[in-house]
Formats: structure tokens, C-alpha cells, sequence
């Protein structure tokens, strides 16, 4: 009896999701299956067609896709290569780059060589090009938050590579290893490497930096299209270490440093005044501009208040304007135990977002702006028993915002999400479809929070469980908000697709968006989402 009941929630509850009503603004492809390829993967578009780069065992294999339904139209195999630590792939205005680096022990050199990627052809243009040879080793990494990408996933991360927003220029950066392992007295040295679109060198140096370790934390860099560099950088008042001072004030002061192709550098203050500033980045503003732009807090206590964002006009940094989350936003869409915990606060006074990360900024063409955030975080458990750690990633709610095109707040709020996973990134997160004046934030969520409304805190996703396509439509003018689905990621027009990645989704034109899954039997399928 037991067995025929549950045999009857089982259907009924299958019933009722086979009944969802899907987004009216997408329709979804599902490509004829192709032999699988392991490895390392990058993705790239061009008319109409997606090119993947995949490298494992020592072989590239190119695959092109196309069509109507994006299937596998060619696949070319390169001859097998070792020897060498891949580093990025870039595009830089239309031409595609495979970046790798070669360490040579004999004459203890660090080399960067660049392939260029034929994309018609399924092939690599010619032999690797070696650009850049650093004497001794290069520490690979700029700071404690710089996250490389493709390098840094793969067992690269040597070298870091920006492009300016005009993509008409690159530049191609490196630390090396300190004179002093004392902070107190060593400043780095940071290689700088600017480049065309054709990979010609515009300029390069090793540019010494104006503080010492101590008192300097290098947050972001960028570059524009007259091959500038600049660099976002938390400024210490003293020796300490410490972002506030005894008293609770900021110990820092946020400062751009401008490097110009003769290695002229020049020093702009960022007034920040009593707020602490958190997730700090450069972003891309409207006609080109930079915009610099992060979440900032109130008090040294943690947690963040609010957004803040500043832009860049010549050699001039516009005064910084701050944009308060409401307290009722804060409080949207929290856990029954989150909110019993929040009852117990003044929440005028103490209650703050944690974890937060800027994702983007998004433009109308008023003029105004969207940022977006998430809630990102990682738990790290020990096994005392066995020696062994494991991590846990969550994903989680959206915080938006709109602003005019004079600065003026329209709108802010939460979009509910909740994720985790065993793994970073995998399935999770969110992928932005700009479109007009409109947001699409889309991401796999549980199948059970589907039909949820969105006042209520929804369940759980575990990445690697299936999930369905849904997300978040948002009016950038007036910040209304209405849910969207697309398809169940278990039965895409009958195909069960697995091992879905958010960061692989690769944008084909304005209207059409494909990632690539498996579906088991050693086969993959290209998944193509238009927009109607």
C-alpha cells in the first residue's frame, strides 16, 4: 500500500511539473549527438558559428558548429604537443589567441608564447610566437583575490591578461619574485606587456611599484585604447596591515595609478571617507568610460551597506556616489532561521548583506545603469578522522539595482536563488542576456522552486542534480520583475542533459546563446536558446 502511495505522489508530482509553462520570450534547440572530446574547453562565435578548442593528452581537437539546430559540422585533430602550460584564450577584435607558457630550466627563463587560432579552419595559424621572456621564475598571481581564469583553472595563471573595452588593445602582465621577502621593504615588480589586436607590441616594462607590499594592495587593472594602464589599489595609511585604525576609522584610502606608454605614472586619490569598501573593480562604462565601481559598509564590523560607483573622465575621478540598500530589501527572501535571527537585531542599525560579490553593469540606452550582485561564499569542513578537507560553494541570492542616467536610484532589490555545490562554479551562478531594456538572469535552479512564488525562500539546487533552465526578467527603467523558465535540464526535448556549465554558455549573436552538455553514452549535444 506504502509503495502503490508513493507510486502515486511520484506521478502526481511529475504530472504537475510536465505542466509548467515555459518563457514565451525563448525558444530551445538540441543538436544531433557527437562523439565526446575530454579535456580542457574553450568556446568561441562567429557568424553564427561556434568554434570549440579542446586540449587533453597532449592533442588539440577543433570543432566547429553551425546551423539551425548548432551541430557538429567539422572536426580537425592536431598533431600531438606537450612541453607546455596553457596560459588564456582571447579574443581581441575578431582574432582568436591561444596563449601558453614554456619554462626553460636551462637557461632559467620564463617564456609566454601566442598561437593564432584559425577559426574557418578548424586550425592554428602558423607556429607559436614567443612575446615575452622573463629571467627566473614569475609568481603568477597579483594579489590574494585575482582570479586568471582559463590559466589559473588549468595550472597556468603565470601571466594576466586584460583587454581594454574597445578590445583594440591587450595588455599582458606578470609579477616578479621579490628582492626581500620582507613587505616592509619590498615593492614589486610588475612586467607590462601592451599589445594590438595583431599581437604587435605598442610598449612594455618592468614598472616598479610607488609603495611597498605593506602598504599596498593591488585590486584590479585595465588598460584603453591608447594602450594606458591602470591599476585600483587600496592604499595603507601604516605599517599595520589593517584596513580600520584603533578608533574604527578606514586605515586606507583607495588611489588609481596611471601608467602611460613612456612610463610616466601619475596618482589620482579615490575619497572614500568613512566607508569601507568591499569587491572593488573596474568596470565598463557607456561610450568607453571607465566606470570603477563596488559594494562599500558602514563600519569595519563586516558585511556591506550598499553600492558605490565612481567613473573615470580624462585624467579626472568623479566623486563617489553611494546607494544604501533599504533594510526591507535586505530582508526579502531570507530562511525561517535567518529570520528568527534578524528579529533579535535593531535592524536599522546592524543588519548588513555578507558575501557579496559585483558581477555587472549592464546599459539602456538612456543612459542609465543596472548593477548586480551575489551572494558567494565557501565553508570548508575537516575531517579530523581521516586528514581530509572538503569545500562547499553556494551561490546564492541576487541583489539588482537601476540608476539613472544622472545618478539618481530607480530601483533596488532581491532576486531569490539558492545553490550549492561540491565544486566552484560547475552549474552554478547566473548567466546575464542583456537585451534591449531588458535583463535576463538565467541559472539552474530546483525544479521544486519553479512554481514557488518569489516572496518565499526557495529550495536548495545541488549543481550536478539536474535543475531546471529559469531565471529572472528584469526592467531596467522600472526594476519589474517576473519569472522565466526555459526547459528541464532532465528531459530537453527528450534528451537528459548533463554536466551543464553555466561559464561555458557562449553568446552566438544578440538573439542566440549555445552550451555544450553530455548526455552520457560518450556523447555531447549543443544546446541553442534564442530569443523570439
Amino acid at each position: 500500500m506504502k509503495k502503490h502511495f508513493l507510486a502515486l505522489i511520484l506521478c502526481a508530482s511529475h504530472a504537475l511539473f510536465g505542466q509548467l509553462n515555459t518563457s514565451k520570450d525563448f525558444t530551445y534547440t538540441v543538436s544531433d549527438p557527437y562523439k565526446v572530446v575530454d579535456g580542457s574547453k574553450y568556446y568561441f562565435s562567429k557568424d553564427n558559428e561556434v568554434l570549440s578548442v579542446k586540449y587533453g593528452k597532449g592533442v588539440f581537437t577543433f570543432q566547429k558548429f553551425g546551423g539551425n539546430k548548432m551541430n557538429e559540422i567539422k572536426r580537425v585533430e592536431v598533431e600531438k604537443t606537450s612541453g607546455f602550460t596553457p596560459e588564456s584564450y582571447e579574443e581581441i577584435n575578431d582574432k582568436f589567441y591561444f596563449f601558453y607558457s614554456v619554462w626553460d630550466k636551462t637557461a632559467a627563463n620564463e617564456q609566454l608564447f601566442v598561437r593564432e587560432i584559425d577559426f574557418d579552419g578548424c586550425k592554428f595559424v602558423g607556429e607559436g610566437k614567443r612575446l615575452i621572456k622573463v629571467n627566473g621564475k614569475v609568481t603568477g598571481g597579483f594579489n590574494a583575490g585575482s582570479i586568471f581564469g582559463f590559466g589559473a583553472a588549468y595550472g597556468g595563471g603565470k601571466f594576466h591578461f586584460t583587454k581594454s573595452y574597445d578590445d583594440k588593445k591587450m595588455i599582458i602582465q606578470y609579477r616578479k619574485y621579490p628582492e626581500s621577502k620582507n613587505d616592509n621593504v619590498n615593492k614589486d615588480i610588475i612586467g607590462m606587456h601592451v599589445y594590438d589586436f595583431d599581437m604587435t607590441e605598442v610598449w612594455s616594462g618592468d614598472i616598479k611599484m610607488p609603495y611597498t607590499e605593506k602598504r599596498m594592495n593591488n585590486l584590479s587593472y585595465s588598460v584603453d585604447s591608447e594602450g594606458n594602464t591602470y591599476i585600483l589599489s587600496e592604499i595603507f595609511k601604516d605599517d599595520s596591515g589593517k584596513r580600520h585604525t584603533k578608533e574604527g576609522e578606514p586605515n586606507y584610502n583607495l588611489e588609481l595609478i596611471k601608467i602611460s606608454s613612456d612610463e610616466t605614472m601619475t596618482h589620482t586619490p579615490i575619497k572614500i571617507g568613512d566607508k569601507f569598501t568591499d569587491d572593488v573593480d573596474f568596470f565598463e562604462g557607456k561610450n568607453g568610460e571607465l566606470v570603477i565601481a563596488g559594494f562599500y559598509g558602514n563600519s569595519r564590523k563586516g558585511g556591506i551597506d550598499g553600492f558605490f560607483l565612481s567613473k573615470l573622465q580624462g585624467d579626472n575621478i568623479t566623486d563617489i556616489k553611494y546607494y544604501e540598500i533599504p533594510v526591507d530589501v535586505m530582508k526579502m527572501y531570507l530562511s525561517d532561521r535567518a529570520q528568527e535571527k534578524m528579529e533579535k537585531k535593531d535592524a536599522t542599525q546592524d543588519l548588513k548583506m555578507t558575501n557579496m560579490v559585483l558581477r555587472e553593469i549592464t546599459y539602456g540606452a538612456d543612459g542609465g545603469i543596472t548593477i548586480y550582485g551575489e551572494k558567494y561564499y565557501v565553508v570548508t569542513h575537516y575531517n579530523a578522522k581521516t586528514g581530509s578537507t572538503s569545500y562547499t560553494y553556494y551561490y546564492q541570492e541576487i541583489i539588482g539595482a537601476g540608476i539613472s542616467a544622472d545618478g539618481e536610484l530607480r530601483w533596488m532589490k532581491k532576486l531569490p536563488k539558492n545553490q550549492i555545490g561540491g565544486s566552484a562554479r560547475g552549474g552554478m551562478g547566473y548567466y546575464l542576456i542583456d537585451s534591449g531594456e531588458t535583463d535576463y538572469l538565467l541559472f539552474l535552479d530546483n525544479v521544486n522552486n519553479i512554481q514557488l512564488p518569489m516572496n518565499q525562500f526557495p529550495k536548495a539546487h545541488k549543481d550536478g542534480a539536474g535543475g531546471y533552465l529559469t531565471g529572472f526578467k528584469v526592467n531596467r527603467e522600472t526594476g519589474e520583475t517576473e519569472k522565466v523558465s526555459l526547459f528541464d535540464t532532465r528531459d530537453a526535448k527528450g534528451v537528459a542533459l548533463y554536466q551543464f556549465n553555466t561559464g561555458r554558455i557562449i553568446k552566438v549573436n544578440d538573439k542566440t546563446f549555445s552550451v555544450e552538455c553530455y548526455k552520457k553514452g560518450k556523447e555531447d549535444v549543443m544546446v541553442t536558446i534564442i530569443m523570439d
